[in-house]
């Protein structure tokens, strides 16, 4: 068997495997027994906390979950619906041993997932999901009684004759969360913007009213009557033209594109201009190098980022540090090259001086906060990077061969590379959690670059699609 992780923890199409109920309540044993290991020298009861987004399958998540906790000895902290960032936090906080959310982010209803955090607020490591996915497949063909075997002997503190584990509900636990954001912009009268919200009809939708009263902002939310069904559909920042609408029709000072987890946000100027992560990158990393705050005047960010931020970012003497896709390879380098900031395309933001993750509504905030210092409205503020035409195609596949391998293909990406030269560049991967190859083009042509994508992409599901035949 594979690894059940991707490159957010685990997430796939719910009563598929790995997401099947049995399945998930040896997550929740695995997750337990793994908060043992890691915790053992605290001689103490660990305590998992659980929050999920708005999705109809949260509630079974969270059922099975819970159980499969419990079962090893190991207590819960119910979160109940709450956006990924805020429980990290929290977690963190109220020093519970591990966070485990439940939300498979900005894919429709019919996914869903799980991700974990650790003691300190971090998604785990390369090697902590890989300690995980082994006990995962230990525990799915255990018995319970065997469960004190998976563990060598003096990891098992903490344990002691597993006894069921309690549960409490901590529903009110936003309220730390909200400190934080009050504190990101205590220093700056942002109470006169007008700022539209997009929740996505997700977990932001259960926050956002309290938060703003909190910070005293004038918030006006969209988007933001989930119902189980209808999570990140035609909504938040993978639709962000409807916060653009928005703001445009009722004349506001920006708009905030969130998921459904809100761990990632797009946003919008007072024009209407969709503003995304690579934009959002750009006017922070500048802010922070102007005021002397930005570790190593560099930042991290993907190879999907767009040329426009690398030519942003070097204008004022500063670097950007390339990863694979994913935020945590994004925070893997941010940790290892001790950088401040870091993100991605897609919107997550990650400022490592005030969270371990990506944070859509930190970010938002934070860009307000600069607005307010320097004066200037968000379309002045973006107005420094030049986005150079960029296209990316998710082409289904049946199934996933190493690209080396395929060498009609590799002929057809040579020559792209030769016709786009200097003065363009090509990504191209599989994706972690569905049978798709992802092809990323840019370049200074918008026709030109299109083209080179739809080549690149017929020779490669023809060759795969015969490949995989055989």
């Amino acid at each position: 068997m594979t690894t059940v992780f991707g490159t957010d923890g685990i997430r796939g199409k719910v009563g598929v495997y790995p997401l099947t109920e049995d399945m998930i309540y040896h997550i929740g044993r695995a997750a337990a027994m793994f908060a043992i290991e890691k915790n053992a020298h605290k001689r103490k009861r660990q305590r998992i906390s659980v929050a999920k987004d708005t999705r109809a399958s949260a509630d079974m998540f969270e059922t099975q979950l819970v159980k499969g906790i419990l079962s090893c000895g190991v207590d819960v902290v119910k979160f109940g619906v709450m956006t990924t960032p805020c429980a990290a936090f929290v977690a963190k906080k109220l020093n519970h041993d591990m966070a485990v959310i439940i939300s498979a982010s900005h894919n429709g209803v019919e996914d869903n997932g799980i991700k974990f955090f650790s003691s300190k607020g971090y998604k785990l490591t390369l090697e902590e999901e890989a300690r995980m996915d082994s006990l995962i497949k230990t525990l799915s063909l255990s018995k319970p009684e065997q469960d004190k075997n998976t563990l060598a002997p003096e990891n098992t503190a903490g344990a002691a004759d597993y006894k069921q584990g309690e549960i409490k509900e901590e529903y009110g636990a936003i309220s730390a969360y909200a400190d934080l954001l009050k504190g990101i912009i205590a220093d700056n009268d942002i109470s006169g913007y007008k700022i539209a919200v997009d929740c996505a009809f997700g977990a932001v939708s259960n926050i956002i009213p309290e938060i703003a009263q909190r910070l005293g902002l004038d918030m006006y939310c969209i988007n933001n009557t989930p119902d189980g069904m209808n999570i990140n559909d035609r909504s938040g920042s993978l639709h962000p033209e409807a916060v653009s609408r928005y703001v445009l029709d009722n004349g506001l000072d920006c708009g905030f594109a969130l998921d459904g987890d809100g761990d990632r946000v797009i946003l919008c100027d007072e024009k209407g201009q969709i503003i995304d992560g690579d934009f959002i990158l750009a006017i922070i990393s500048k802010y922070l190098y102007q005021k002397g705050l930005l570790n190593k005047n560099s930042i991290a960010t993907t190879h999907m980022s767009n040329l426009g931020l690398e030519i942003a970012v070097s204008q004022w003497g500063g670097r950007v540090i390339k990863t694979e896709v994913g935020d945590k390879y994004v925070l893997d380098k941010m940790s290892k090259a001790k950088l401040n900031l870091g993100g991605e395309q897609s919107g997550h933001i990650v400022l490592l001086d005030h969270s371990t993750t990506g944070d859509g509504l930190l970010a938002g905030l934070f860009t307000l906060k600069i607005m307010a210092q320097e004066k200037k409205p968000l379309s002045q503020l973006a107005s420094h990077m030049y986005k150079f035409p960029q296209i990316l195609l998710n082409v289904d596949v049946a199934g996933k061969i190493p690209i080396d391998e395929l060498s009609d293909t590799k002929k057809v990406i040579q020559k792209a590379e030769k016709k786009l030269g200097s003065k363009g560049r090509l990504y191209i991967r599989y994706s972690g959690t569905e049978n798709k190859l992802r092809i990323m083009v840019e370049g200074q042509d918008s026709l030109e670059i299109k083209e080179v994508a739809n080549d690149i992409a017929a020779a490669a599901k023809e060759e795969l699609d015969a490949k995989v035949r055989r």
